[in-house]
């Protein structure tokens, strides 16, 4: 049976905005800035928030070039958002590949980490990177001492 859907483009819009007051108002210092970006080719899109145990290590997300059930396509991924819904509690998130090389960022509260692209790489040397030759695997999550909610949306082929 032929598909009814057609693929649609991603809109993704991040705004910042800031004004910084100055005691004569007219030098205060204003920065507003958008940046918006179109991700074409998008079928899928998977939303999903999670409520988190404290103190645990949850893997939420996989990818596999040749996925089955609960893993995304590799090949098909096209864009992914991490949020921490929390209010107060920070979490750290984790990004693994099939050699269990991983890189890691805080996620404060309330605070969102989007992903474009599925290649990564590091080091502890210091030394310029010049490739990402890995390709993440996992999308980890590791809370504090609190329940954390936490969104995660994929957009895929």
């Amino acid at each position: 049976m032929a598909s009814r859907l057609t693929a649609g483009t991603l809109t993704v819009t991040i705004s910042e905005g800031l004004t910084i007051a100055h005691a004569d108002t007219t030098n205060n210092i204003k920065h507003n800035k958008t940046v918006t970006a179109s991700i074409t080719g998008v079928a899928n899109i998977s939303s999903r928030v999670y409520q988190l145990k404290a103190s645990t290590t949850h893997t939420l997300i996989s990818f596999a070039s040749d996925p089955t059930s609960g893993k995304f396509d590799t090949e098909d991924f096209k864009y992914m958002r991490i949020t921490n819904l929390d209010d107060t509690s920070a979490v750290n998130l984790c990004f693994t590949d099939a050699s269990d090389a991983a890189m890691a960022v805080q996620l404060n509260a309330g605070q969102s980490y989007l992903v474009t692209a599925l290649n990564m790489d590091g080091n502890a040397s210091g030394t310029t990177i010049t490739s990402c030759p890995h390709f993440v695997e996992n999308a980890v999550i590791v809370t504090g001492g609190a329940e954390t909610d936490v969104e995660i949306v994929v957009a895929t082929a």
